[in-house]
């Protein structure tokens, strides 16, 4: 790589001044500020409680007389338990409650005459289509209405199973990963059902058949399609009287209001799009895109629990249609898996979960859900790649069976899974090659791709996978980043060349602090330090809540001896990437700032406060892998040895036999003893690695035969070969070595290795015939 600092400083100049140019340019466009006509309760509260922190920071800091404050007195910023009698009365008994009411209503003295009649149409998304709902679509949460509590969809996180078999993967594929023993009756309800009974107040029998009647003449519905009429009146109605149109608005119209309310919310005019989606559901109330876009301008404002209650709302009132106009088996898939997304960004992993397995079970077609679901598993929850193929030929089948074309998005999101977690380059390039016979143009297929190359060193290919996103997407700021990355790693680029591409890049997307943290640390490694922490400031301004820029900073501020500004850049970052549910430590994406300040603290010499930061980074994510070897290399360097080995001891049980991280565990536990000299334990850890590789083995050998006889017997088929596991075992573990079929040799036989090291000669069937035929002549 050559520098060219002299041609990064005219750069940098010539960069500053087009973002000032860009802002002066932005100012003069901007349209009047819309003046809100209604603020949610929710959003006042949060406001309210903002300003409190703030206030409480502000005294925090004033007190400390200049000085940098403890970070351990920032603790009393959380908010405190309160005992409220209220929450536990309605969590405790609001439940027998409503089973005695319930059952009261279900008494023969209460039974109505009227029998229930079954549907024309089936599936219990048309079973919702004309329940009152607790809070319809006509009184949104903010106006004066009492809202009732949303229930608890996991009672607590459970312990996830990292890797298992693919067989495996299939049988616990409508699972979740870990079930919560419960004894109460709503445990069996899906989630769709607790969520429709928590916000529906009606529990008496409903009359399908004038439901029917009722929705088709008021919505000029058309049964059997998922088309709508475009006249609400009969042909000889009267239109107007008096000036005034009679009937209800078409519904043809929620499309169009939809429509342009997403077309506002992508400017950035939340209010104006709110305006819109309200319309829309009093035109439509069983319309779910509505829904969808309301919660999306509660989003944000980051207003998560508004934006928790539109869907619900929509979950509870909308309808769905699957591919050929057939209702969902459950409720509204889109919904069930955007509000999945919203408790996974809030931490909440196993209702995430419980709601994409929700949305899978509805629509098996649904793609999106399954992508999510197997990103969740393999990511979040570091599965294994079993777990992650399991979900993605689910989804590639289902998709197969509905009649849909292949979505490139699930080929791409498998990739990515079989390179980063299986390691396996050549299946990665087959599945890219199918993302791209289903969407020539799918950006995010090229631009993995190009990724993958760019780490194989296969320069030229990545390249040719850059160059060609960018003839059909030229303002795609990640193409960019991923493209300057490339040339910044390649033999004898020049940074002129990388310089261009990252200021592309922030000209695209001037706000993606994605972008402003690679171009930082390029910047900081030509030499030129104080336009890195411009860099890093910006994009802390840009985007918050961006984790990698604060660490970005606080590592550069380390390197460069700056430990109490380094201190500062951690505490802000951990404020403002905590997540909702994330608790004293701040959650999942907080991990990596405990982790670099661990580190900060170790190398100042304050090991206590260390072990706090290593402690709180582990409780944020519990397999952090940079925490835990951080840790254990600290506490090798000061001697303590019976601590690492415990923290060691202790990570590996987080993780299942066959894992990248665990065999990454394994390795470090070896190489610290070695370094130790204590040989003896460094050989008993390699043969305790090789011990689980090879039980781990086994038991993947034998899986088939087992998960398909039991399976069989299952289905009530008693004929079941019970042939020994022994005797199953031993003809998998045979391996076919070499094969000798020469014309000179009369014999023709097959030579077979063991893995033991035997080996055995076979005969072909037709050679032993003929040779008992010539023995019996």
């Amino acid at each position: 790589m050559v520098a060219d600092t002299s041609s990064w400083s005219g750069a940098r100049k010539l960069s500053l001044e087009n973002f000032q140019k860009d802002d002066k340019t932005t100012k003069q466009r901007v349209r009047k500020k819309y003046k809100r006509k209604r603020i949610p309760e929710t959003e006042r509260e949060r406001r309210r409680l903002r300003q409190e922190r703030e206030a409480k920071y502000e005294q925090i800091r004033s007190n400390a007389d200049g000085e940098c404050p403890s970070i351990w007195s920032f603790e009393s910023l959380f908010p405190k338990p309160v005992w409220d009698n209220e929450s536990i009365d309605r969590d405790l008994f609001s439940y027998k409650r409503r089973d005695k009411t319930v059952e009261r209503e279900r008494s023969p003295t209460m039974k109505s005459k009227s029998k229930m009649k079954t549907s024309a149409i089936g599936g219990s998304s048309m079973m919702r289509v004309w329940r009152d709902p607790k809070l319809s679509s006509f009184v949104m949460p903010y106006m004066d209405v009492e809202a009732e509590d949303r229930p608890s969809l996991a009672q607590k996180l459970p312990q996830i199973e990292s890797d298992i078999s693919d067989e495996e993967a299939i049988e616990k594929l409508y699972e979740p990963s870990n079930t919560v023993a419960d004894g109460s009756n709503s445990t069996a309800k899906t989630i769709s059902e607790q969520i429709v009974a928590a916000v529906s107040n009606n529990s008496g029998k409903v009359d399908y058949e004038l439901t029917r009647l009722v929705e088709d003449r008021i919505y000029g519905y058309r049964r059997g399609s998922n088309l709508y009429e475009t006249s609400l009146m009969g042909d000889g109605a009267v239109k107007f009287r008096d000036g005034v149109r009679l009937g209800n608005p078409l519904p043809v119209n929620a499309a169009r209001l939809n429509y342009f309310g997403k077309k506002e919310l992508r400017k950035d005019r939340v209010e104006e799009a709110q305006e819109m989606f309200e319309t829309a559901i009093e035109i439509d109330p069983r319309d779910g895109r509505a829904y969808l876009g309301l919660s999306r301008c509660a989003q944000r404002r980051r207003d998560f629990t508004l934006a928790r209650k539109y869907l619900s709302l929509g979950i509870a009132n909308s309808i769905s249609f699957g591919p050929g106009n057939v209702p969902d088996a459950g409720a509204n898939p889109f919904l069930l898996q955007a509000l999945g997304c919203l408790e996974e960004r809030a931490g909440n992993l196993a209702q995430a979960e419980a709601l994409y397995i929700e949305a899978v079970k509805s629509r098996p077609s649904h793609a999106a859900s399954w992508v999510a679901l197997g990103q969740l598993r393999t990511v979040k929850f570091r599965q294994g790649a079993s777990a992650g193929r399991a979900c993605f030929q689910a989804a590639e089948r289902e998709l197969q069976k509905a009649g849909l074309p292949p979505n490139a998005h699930v080929y791409t999101a498998w990739a990515s899974m079989e390179y980063k977690k299986a390691g396996d380059v050549r299946k990665s390039r087959n599945l890219y090659r199918l993302a791209l016979s289903a969407d020539k143009r799918c950006s995010a297929a090229w631009l993995q791709l190009g990724v993958m190359e760019a780490n194989c060193e296969h320069w030229r290919e990545a390249e040719l996978c850059f160059e060609t996103v960018l003839k059909f997407d030229q303002r795609n700021s990640r193409v960019l980043q991923a493209y300057a990355l490339m040339e910044s790693k390649r033999p004898g680029s020049e940074s002129r060349k990388v310089i261009d591409l990252f200021e592309r890049a922030l000209k695209a997307n001037p706000r993606d602090a994605g972008v402003l943290q690679p171009y930082a640390l390029y910047v900081a490694q030509l030499g030129d330090i104080e336009s890195a922490r411009e860099l890093l400031r910006r994009g802390t301004e840009v985007d918050k809540r961006h984790a990698p820029v604060w660490q970005a900073w606080g590592v550069l501020e380390t390197r460069e001896g700056n430990a109490d500004e380094a201190r500062r850049v951690f505490q802000e970052g951990i404020w403002a990437c905590a997540q909702l549910t994330g608790g004293q430590s701040g959650g999942y994406t907080c991990a990596r700032l405990w982790q670099a300040w661990g580190v900060l603290e170790a190398k100042e010499g304050d090991y206590a406060a260390a072990r706090r930061c290593f402690n709180r980074a582990l409780d944020a994510d519990k397999r952090n892998m940079a925490a835990m070897t951080a840790w254990t290399l600290m506490e090798e360097s000061i001697g303590n040895i019976d601590d690492a080995r415990v923290i060691f001891e202790r990570s590996l049980r987080q993780f299942e036999p066959g894992t990248t991280e665990k065999k990454r565990l394994w390795s470090a536990y070896e190489s610290m003893e070695q370094r130790v000299g204590n040989d003896a334990a460094a050989q008993e850890v390699y043969r305790r690695a090789v011990r689980e590789s090879i039980s781990k083995a086994e038991n993947e050998d034998i899986s088939d035969e087992l998960d398909i006889a039991s399976m069989a017997k299952g289905a009530g088929n008693k004929n079941v070969d019970s042939q020994p596991n022994g005797a199953q075992s031993k003809e998998k573990r045979e391996v076919e070595v070499v094969r000798w079929d020469q014309g000179a040799s009369s014999m023709k036989a097959e030579v077979w290795m063991k893995k033991g090291g035997e080996i055995e000669g076979r005969v072909p069937k037709e050679i032993m015939e003929k040779l008992k035929s010539k023995n019996r002549s």
